[in-house]
């Protein structure tokens, strides 16, 4: 068996890739940061007497998001509302007048014989802004309307929440940003590993799977093997479990018939299964170097049956991959070189 060794640089190892792994986390540090930013938050009162003033609040625009003001009634079910909003800037002077009309519906859905709850609203304004200048900001809010589903008045008051965001993002658009590099990465990937000189798969259903090819060069060679075993239709009157292991011959020649590898390996048989079909699988990889290009002939056999016939070889597959590159160090095997 020929000694196996890890490989430590040269042009099989192509490390550059893996810091492509670091692009998709920004957006998502991004976010990260804008929702680890500590929010301001209070309650107004309102009476519908006098507008209610709120305690000062900070305002500041930075490189992480933009401020965010989001204003939300508690309001009951089957009511409406409308506000009168004023901004006062550090000096105490008007500088953004809105409005905000908010609604909310409960009741009770029936159709087709079936029934339900529902609870809507629409009482929330999130209002994204670039003050001229930072500092301390309040805001003076006024009921001008809250009445009732028929639009009768009601009785004051109304509470609504202030919440101030200082480094407000868009988050959807963060994630998406995030999902699409993650894609780019990894078609960058399969660019990169996925590519090779040659690739040759050959599935036979016998015990044994041979080519023939030129092979060798730069790069490393990665050898597949992939064996499937089943149930007879006629299973043995005695059927005997599967062994835990099979062996797998290998073997590598030259054009002269020289031997480059001859390898005998006991590899586990794994079982799967569906709801209709169970089968085992043998499988092997590895990574193989022949420094230079010559003909060589590749042959891997499996014993057919096992257990004295409880399960049968349904195919053997052998796949070359000639010239593929990695992002980790691999045990490789070196062939003799030919000659």
């Amino acid at each position: 068996m020929s000694p196996a060794r890890q490989i430590s640089g040269g042009d099989e190892l192509v490390r550059w890739p893996l810091l492509t792994l670091l692009l998709p986390l920004v957006p998502l540090l991004v976010l990260l940061a804008a929702v680890s930013v500590p929010r301001q938050r209070q309650l107004l009162v309102l009476d519908g007497q006098q507008p209610a003033l709120s305690r000062p609040f900070r305002l500041r625009d930075g490189w992480l998001g933009s401020p965010e003001l989001r204003l939300r009634a508690e309001l009951p079910p089957n009511t409406a509302m409308a506000l009168a909003v004023d901004l006062l800037d550090p000096a105490g002077q008007t500088v953004l007048q809105f409005d905000q009309e908010g609604w909310r519906e409960q009741g009770i859905w029936r159709e087709d014989g079936e029934s339900g709850s529902y609870d809507e609203s629409d009482a929330e304004l999130r209002l994204q802004l670039r003050p001229r200048q930072g500092g301390e900001h309040s805001l003076v809010v006024a009921l001008e309307e809250f009445t009732d589903a028929a639009g009768r008045p009601l009785p004051p008051p109304l509470r609504v929440a202030l919440v101030v965001d200082n480094h407000s993002v868009d988050r959807p658009l963060l994630l998406l940003t995030a999902a699409v590099t993650a894609l780019m990465v990894r078609l960058l990937w399969v660019a990169v590993y996925g590519d090779c000189r040659q690739r040759r798969r050959l599935r036979v259903d016998d015990d044994v799977v041979a080519l023939r090819l030129e092979l060798g060069g730069a790069g490393l060679m990665r050898l597949q093997v992939l064996g499937r075993y089943e149930e007879p239709d006629l299973p043995p009157r005695r059927p005997a479990p599967p062994p835990k292991q099979v062996p797998l011959e290998l073997a590598i020649t030259d054009a002269w018939g020289a031997v480059l590898l001859h390898e005998r390996l006991e590899l586990p048989l794994r079982p799967f299964s569906d709801e209709d079909d169970h089968w085992w699988l043998v499988e092997s990889s590895r990574y193989l170097r022949l420094n230079a290009p010559t003909q060589v002939r590749l042959r891997a056999s499996l014993p057919d049956p096992l257990a004295n016939g409880a399960v049968e070889l349904e195919w053997l597959q052998l796949l070359v991959e000639d010239g593929v590159v990695t992002a980790w160090p691999v045990a490789v095997t070196p062939l003799r070189t030919p000659g």
